[in-house]
């Protein structure tokens, strides 16, 4: 059942949440890519079919091969107009790499085509310059009609709206209701485009090697993504994950209590350690009103933390974030932009998933350069780069 199913527009007990969008699976991949959708699984679709990033980038740091693709995320940046895309990779040798830093990554994808971003600024003028239209075609309506009231019914005296008086534009309904001014002489101002203002921030073409490579690679699903809403769901399907584990462990109240822990065995543990962590209830109250979601996107705002305990919680409980600055952009910082949620796990695996050797994190956090940066000499001769991005992973506990 996708999010439009869950929700009826007149129910009244739809809430609307913050600015955070939401992310749900819709149908599996059947047609052509484009670098504008957003897509769970499959193969990526990079900025341009002759420019890949460097093979390190999609390399697990841990066992050397490989990633396959997560998350592709078409995410404008504010009114810059190239485009930029975030590609989440995880490795899937999960029963040696899980738990270790580098067997998930991402990185961001920046095309700064200026014949690209020349069509992009003519659309937004083009829509702005309607909008505009608009507004002064309802402003004109709005003067004559307060001119004819004002003809009609202003003086002391019935007008007759059919005098033959010239002086009164508005007193022949027939007629032409606006004046023939004499021209002005039209006095043109230099303007300049977009691509002429910032062509010397165009980044020079750079001639490189040309390295293809196929990728490893999960089913794959477009995404569609609306503006969260609260609405109670019963059960928390983010639970379903260890439905077994709790099904086969009961755990008792009494069991959860900090002096009874040790008396658990490592999967009932597991269980009562994330029951007993507030950030996990947060987490677990917060997706049960949507339970399909697999990407929250709120680009400056705040991630939901799977748990309060890991090394990533204590990077985010800080203000501001205490999360290291872009190497290639060390002046700058990092915001949070988007995360993925457990529900991508079940999408991804399937029927394949395993509690115990299957995909065993909780969520991946992804925060990007706020300034959007990307050194001239990394784009190519396709105005294409990609750059590493702070990707924080937060874990199941291990049993």
């Amino acid at each position: 059942m996708s999010s439009h199913d869950e929700y009826s527009s007149d129910d009244e007990s739809i809430i609307e949440g913050s600015n955070t969008q939401l992310g749900f699976v819709d149908v599996p991949i059947d047609e052509e890519v484009t670098i504008e959708d957003t897509i769970l699984g499959g193969e990526p679709v990079w900025l341009h079919p002759q420019s890949f990033p460097d093979e390190k980038l999609i390399t697990c740091k841990n066992c050397g091969n490989k990633m396959a693709l997560y998350l592709q995320a078409f995410s404008p940046f504010g009114d810059e107009f190239h485009d930029r895309v975030i590609y989440i990779f995880g490795c899937l040798n999960t029963k040696t790499c899980s738990y270790k830093d580098g067997s998930i990554r991402c990185i961001r994808g920046i095309s700064k085509d200026p014949i690209k971003m020349e069509e992009l600024e003519k659309e937004q003028q083009r829509e702005i310059q309607n909008e505009l239209d608009q507004k002064l075609q309802l402003e004109n309506k709005k003067k004559l009609r307060d001119e004819l009231t004002k003809d009609l019914f202003g003086s002391g005296k019935a007008d007759n709206p059919f005098s033959k008086n010239t002086d009164n534009p508005f007193s022949n309904p027939f007629a032409s209701p606006f004046k023939s001014e004499p021209k002005q002489p039209e006095v043109k101002a230099e303007t300049k485009t977009y691509a002429s203002v910032t062509a010397e921030t165009i980044p020079p073409v750079t001639k490189k090697e040309i390295v293809k490579y196929e990728l490893p690679s999960y089913p794959g699903y477009f995404v569609f993504v609306e503006k969260e809403k609260f609405k109670k769901q019963g059960l928390d399907p983010e639970l379903e994950k260890y439905k077994d584990l709790i099904d086969n462990n009961s755990i008792n109240e009494e069991d959860v209590g900090p002096s009874s822990k040790v008396n658990l065995n490592p999967q009932q543990s597991k269980i009562a350690n994330m029951l007993d962590d507030k950030f996990f209830e947060t987490f677990s109250n917060t997706v049960q009103y949507n339970p399909g979601q697999v990407l929250r996107f709120d680009l400056g705002g705040k991630p939901l933390l799977y748990n309060g305990k890991d090394k990533v919680a204590k990077a985010f409980t800080t203000s501001p974030f205490n999360i290291p600055a872009p190497a290639i952009n060390p002046s700058s910082s990092r915001q949070f932009e988007l995360q993925l949620m457990p529900k991508t796990i079940i999408d991804l695996e399937r029927d394949e998933i395993n509690i115990m050797d299957g995909m065993s994190w909780g969520t991946i956090i992804v925060c990007t350069d706020v300034e959007d940066y990307v050194p001239p000499e990394y784009f190519d001769e396709n105005h294409v780069a990609y750059v590493e991005e702070y990707c924080g992973v937060q874990w199941e506990e291990s049993v």
